[in-house]
């Protein structure tokens, strides 16, 4: 097991394992900061931590949510610190890019239609208040389990559903709002 190897000194399983969550905790902290280098740091920050913690860490859990909760706090805390304005939201071609899966169908009008709609849904997040953004992007960016939401920010697990019901509403009406229609929620 990498933890395992890493804890006993192994650079090389530390090294792997980086490689193998690095996308997960950067797209988490990416859609969280909103800032393409700021989110690189922050990303530093999270394995750094992790490596300095992998003794506390509990091997009968899974690592990826581990990960994403230290990533969450660093990029709560940065935001908290920083501020960031919507003046440094990501956008343009280095967004889709990082941001948007490659779509299996080659269809062209399908998939400018898909670009458009993620693209609408992406601002629509950046439009909700923090604590919203934030536990939509744990569930639904980061398939983060209430549960494990509830420990990353230290609300309770019932805080987060209501949250999220509240977010989804907001969602739904801004999208709607905007000519987007609701079923791209589901």
């Amino acid at each position: 097991m990498l933890v395992q190897r890493s804890r006993d000194g192994d650079q090389a399983a530390f090294a792997e394992l980086v490689e193998e969550q690095q996308q997960a905790v950067f797209g988490t902290v990416l859609r969280l900061v909103r800032d393409r280098s700021l989110a690189a740091e922050v990303t530093n920050r999270v394995f750094y931590k992790a490596y300095a913690n992998l003794a506390s860490f509990d091997t009968s859990r899974p690592l990826r949510p581990w990960l994403i909760q230290i990533a969450t706090r660093e990029a709560l805390n940065e935001l908290r610190s920083q501020r960031r304005d919507a003046s440094h939201t990501v956008a343009g071609a280095d967004a889709d890019a990082e941001l948007q899966r490659v779509p299996d169908g080659p269809d062209p009008a399908a998939t400018v239609a898909q670009r458009e709609q993620r693209s609408a849904i992406r601002a629509a997040v950046d439009r909700l208040p923090e604590g919203q953004r934030v536990a939509v992007v744990l569930r639904y960016f980061a398939d983060l389990s209430y549960v494990e939401i509830a420990e990353a920010t230290g609300q309770s697990v019932n805080n987060v559903g209501v949250t999220l019901l509240r977010a989804r509403e907001r969602l739904r009406g801004d999208l709607e709002g905007r000519g987007v229609t609701s079923d791209a929620l589901a």
